[in-house]
């Protein structure tokens, strides 16, 4: 194939991959931390309880733009999706591929599981895959040619990086690592490196501030993940997500990473082979969620790629391997990106997950297999909980004294963000970054409290007269099916008191 050809072939691929995710936009609700990300974005700040700041600063953008729909959530990890399938197609030429391994990578940024999903979906794994990808392409080009400004190059990106997520420390972590274990450790030694790591410092600054004048709540909310999320977590499902997520594209991963370490054609870039073992491996030890790996398949893919196209010479095995992935691939789709409704998925993940032995792809962080994959039950009820909520808020006789509180962010995100076309109020959560927002006194004229969670405690009767149910979330497809909306009224005493009192007791450091 010539190299025009084979330009346009992949600007192609790039363009209806950007089309087929935007083709399902709408097939299902926003994603409790899409809601999440976009309220981040209704308070632009240098950083967030749980995320750095990029995710928040996009969505005011967005709003301010474009403005809240189905499609401005799904817009940016749709564009990204396309720039991935370009990016990796010059990640495999830089790494000794022709025309068959960039063919052969580029489709599995287009139909590997791992691949689909992150660019469905606006959240900051999508950012954190383009960066992570982007990094390992300026570190093959600078051992390629040992031009300084790559270092630079590195060092910018990995700034933009921590402007989006935590997790590329990891990364550049396993990076420095390698190059102090191979024989390019002088780099570490040369002014650009250090130049590169002044640029990435200047870069994350305002995170940097953020954070530590929050009392570095990046820790706090890994301390908090340790708890509450990883302790369900499995290190032997850890492994067995790393071969379950590319799909039938492991063939290629796996093989990326043995030919990155021992490969002699690829001996080049062993350091980066080292790199990704040390990040699977300090995840693995740490019982990290499966898909904190993500970042690293588009390097092992295109390795994979380049090693297939060396071994199969003939072109009708070429032709085979392309026709296998492609066929194993289409039928895993589902998994990847809401191609039906809720109620037909539901019925096909029963058919397919035992038959295929996929019943992980259904386990949630509660450790239990569910009717759906989590990110799409949690794509479900957001919708009715707004209803509800605005049912509850018109039957209040004085909207200024009324204050809507929710238990989680989710919750919150969906009275905030899609309550806006109802005329909600911005809820009060004390969760995640709902904890930095919420009104530390309260009117001592309000008297209203409509309460959100899913059950109702003690203490709500015993500070209201009038406590009445008005809905639960009824979808027993939702991760929130059961979810209540109480109305609460007749305060026997004075909610601003009691409210200033619970909020001294939260911040109270014993």
């Amino acid at each position: 194939m010539q190299a025009n050809q084979l330009k346009w072939l992949i600007f192609a691929l790039a363009l209806l991959k950007i089309g087929f995710h935007l083709y399902f936009h709408d097939m299902l609700e926003p994603h409790r931390d899409e809601l999440l990300y976009f309220s981040l974005g209704t308070h632009p700040a240098g950083g967030y309880a749980s995320v750095p700041p990029m995710i928040g600063i996009l969505a005011f953008l967005l709003m301010k733009t474009i403005g809240f729909s189905a499609l401005a959530i799904k817009i940016l990890p749709a564009l990204l999706g396309g720039a991935m399938v370009l990016l990796t197609a010059r990640l495999t030429e830089q790494l000794g591929g022709s025309w068959f391994a960039q063919i052969l990578a580029v489709l599995g940024i287009f139909l590997a599981p791992i691949f689909i999903r992150p660019f469905y979906l606006y959240q900051p794994v999508v950012f954190d895959i383009f960066f992570w990808t982007l990094l390992f392409y300026f570190t093959i080009r600078y051992l390629n040619t040992h031009q300084q400004k790559y270092l630079l190059y590195l060092g910018i990106a990995a700034g933009f990086a921590i402007l989006n997520k935590h997790l590329v420390v990891l990364q550049l972590g396993s990076l420095c690592i390698a190059f102090l274990l191979s024989t390019e450790r002088k780099v570490l030694t040369q002014k650009s490196f250090f130049y590169a790591i002044l640029l990435c410092i200047v870069i994350a600054s305002p995170n940097i501030i953020w954070q530590l004048s929050h009392g570095l709540s990046s820790i706090k909310h890994i301390g908090a993940l340790n708890k509450h999320q990883l302790v369900h977590l499995s290190r032997v499902n850890f492994l067995k997500e790393q071969l379950m997520m590319p799909g039938i594209f492991c063939l290629l991963t796996c093989a990326g990473l043995v030919a990155l370490l021992f490969s002699q054609k690829l001996s080049k870039y062993r350091l980066l082979g080292v790199t990704l073992l040390l990040v699977i491996g300090i995840l693995f030890v740490a019982k990290g969620k499966g898909y904190y790996t993500a970042g690293v398949f588009p390097l092992a893919l295109a390795a994979g790629a380049v090693w297939w196209e060396t071994f199969l010479k003939q072109r009708y095995f070429r032709i085979a391997l392309a026709g296998v992935l492609v066929c194993l691939s289409i039928f895993l789709i589902p998994i990847g990106i809401p191609t039906d409704t809720p109620e037909n998925l539901a019925v096909h993940f029963k058919n397919f997950a035992p038959k295929y032995g996929m019943e992980g792809m259904l386990r949630h962080e509660d450790g239990k297999i569910h009717a759906l994959p989590q990110d799409y039950a949690d794509m479900l009820g957001w919708e009715e909980l707004a209803k509800i909520t605005s049912n509850a808020y018109n039957q209040a006789p004085d909207k200024n004294n009324v204050l809507i509180y929710c238990e989680n962010y989710g919750q919150a995100s969906a009275v905030n963000i899609l309550g806006k076309k109802y005329g909600l109020p911005e809820p009060v959560s004390f969760s995640d970054n709902y904890y930095y927002w919420f009104p530390r006194k309260l009117p001592a004229s309000t008297d209203t409290f409509i309460y959100i969670n899913d059950e109702l405690g003690e203490d709500i009767n015993n500070l209201f007269a009038d406590v009445k149910l008005v809905g639960k979330i009824s979808n027993p497809l939702a991760r929130e099916y059961g979810t209540q909306v109480y109305l609460c009224q007749q305060p026997r005493r004075n909610f601003s008191q009691f409210w200033s009192e619970r909020v001294a007791e939260l911040e109270s450091p014993f």
